[in-house]
C-alpha cells in the first residue's frame, strides 16, 4: 500500500480580479477623501501604484498609515494580499468612520515579496516614483472584512483604536 500526498498552490491573480478588488480598496480611499484626509489625486495615484505592484506579483500587504503632526502612529488599515483562494468572502465597502481623524496624515506602506522575480524592476520603479523607506505599524490588528473575486483578494484589518 502506498500513500500519495499532493500540496499545490494555485495563483488566482488576474488583472481583472485585481481591478475589481482594488476598486473596493479605492472606495476606502474615497472615504478618506470625503473626510478631507487625502486628495483625489492621492487616491488615484495610490490605486494606480498598487495595481502596478499587484501586476508585478510583488505585493504581499499594504497599509494606510495614520500619523499625527509629530509623526506618531495613530493606527491605520492593513490589507493582506492573497492569491491562493484562501479569501472567499467579498464584503461590502464602507462602514469605516474616518471623521475622528482630524490632523492626521495618511501614508502608504507596502510589504514586498522578497522572492518575486520582478523585485529589482519594481524597486527601480519605486525609486523613480520617489518612494522612500518606512516601517509597518506596531499596533495590534483586528479583522474587519475581506474583498475578493475568484479566489484573489485582500483581508482588511484595523490597526489601533481611532
Amino acid at each position: 500500500m502506498s500513500d500519495t500526498y499532493v500540496n499545490s498552490a494555485t495563483n488566482t491573480y488576474t488583472e481583472a480580479r485585481a481591478r475589481y478588488v482594488m476598486g473596493k480598496v479605492y472606495e476606502d480611499l474615497i472615504g478618506l477623501m470625503t473626510a478631507d484626509l487625502i486628495t483625489k489625486d492621492y487616491a488615484d495615484k495610490t490605486r494606480r501604484e498598487l495595481l502596478y505592484l499587484l501586476d508585478k506579483k510583488v505585493l504581499k500587504s499594504f497599509q494606510l498609515q495614520f500619523k499625527d503632526a509629530y509623526g506618531r502612529e495613530k493606527g491605520g488599515i492593513h490589507y493582506e494580499v492573497r492569491a491562493d483562494s484562501t479569501i472567499a468572502v467579498d464584503d461590502q465597502t464602507g462602514g469605516i468612520d474616518f471623521w475622528g481623524l482630524d490632523g492626521i496624515t495618511v501614508n502608504l506602506f507596502i510589504k514586498k515579496d522578497p522572492y518575486s522575480p520582478n523585485l529589482a524592476e519594481v524597486n527601480r520603479q519605486l525609486i523613480a516614483w520617489g518612494w522612500g523607506s518606512g516601517s509597518a505599524l506596531t499596533g495590534s490588528a483586528t479583522y474587519a472584512k475581506s474583498y475578493s473575486n475568484g479566489g484573489f483578494g485582500v483581508q482588511q484589518s484595523i490597526i489601533g483604536k481611532w
